[in-house]
């Protein structure tokens, strides 16, 4: 858990400060996560013998992780609101990810998905949602003008949901290629997908709300 934690300290001011200063460092930042993540897919896809190398895992891998990152660099692009879309898109993330962990951990109850994530309790999953939620009203506090609250809710709820379940969605994966994790090279974490799998389904969902609602027309303080 400590080294988690430490983990986490140490890589969220970079995120935040690559989402901060924009080019060139977020374009690089997404590109060199992007790399590491389909050098890790592939090795997973490799995992449990020839049977399981097909092309047609390979291109699913290569949407999956790419599109996403094209979809990412085109928000942080959005003129004169693109650095607060992506902080808001990643910080409901990361409050679904706490909110998820400590409600799950502290409440227990009902398997989410015991054959997918043992681990996931349908307190876990609300509790993600409930996070999610207030990080949107926080967030939208500073925005001017502010959108409306139903608005914001529904947003921030929806990407919450969508990031759950791109988390499971990498743990069925991980089930079928019998992989514990994607990778070693996060302490406390396992590999960059299994950091990244929430975000990579949420972006393309940030990207419709932000088409829908004309985000990039709002400026935030």
């Amino acid at each position: 858990m400590l080294t988690r934690i430490l983990s986490a300290l140490v890589m969220a001011p970079l995120a935040l400060a690559a989402m901060w200063f924009g080019f060139p460092y977020f374009e690089l930042m997404v590109g060199g996560v992007g790399v590491l993540a389909a050098l890790e897919w592939q090795r997973l896809i490799r995992s449990n013998g020839p049977q399981q190398r097909n092309i047609s895992w390979l291109l699913f891998g290569l949407l999956y992780i790419f599109v996403p990152c094209l979809i990412l660099v085109w928000l942080r692009d959005i003129d004169g609101q693109g650095r607060q879309v992506v902080i808001w898109l990643f910080a409901i993330i990361w409050a679904t990810d706490i909110g998820a962990y400590f409600s799950g951990k502290s409440i227990g109850g009902p398997k989410l998905a015991p054959t997918i994530s043992p681990n996931k309790t349908w307190a876990g999953f609300f509790g993600g949602l409930f996070f999610a939620g207030l990080m949107g009203f926080i967030l939208n506090s500073y925005a001017e003008p502010s959108f409306d609250m139903l608005e914001i809710f529904i947003a921030s709820v929806a990407l919450s949901i969508v990031g759950q379940l791109g988390d499971l969605l990498e743990s069925w994966v991980k089930r079928t290629f019998e992989v514990k994790d994607s990778g070693s090279l996060i302490p406390g974490h396992g590999g960059v997908l299994d950091r990244i799998d929430a975000i990579l389904l949420a972006i393309p969902v940030a990207g419709i709300i932000v088409l829908i609602y004309d985000i990039g027309e709002v400026p935030w303080k």
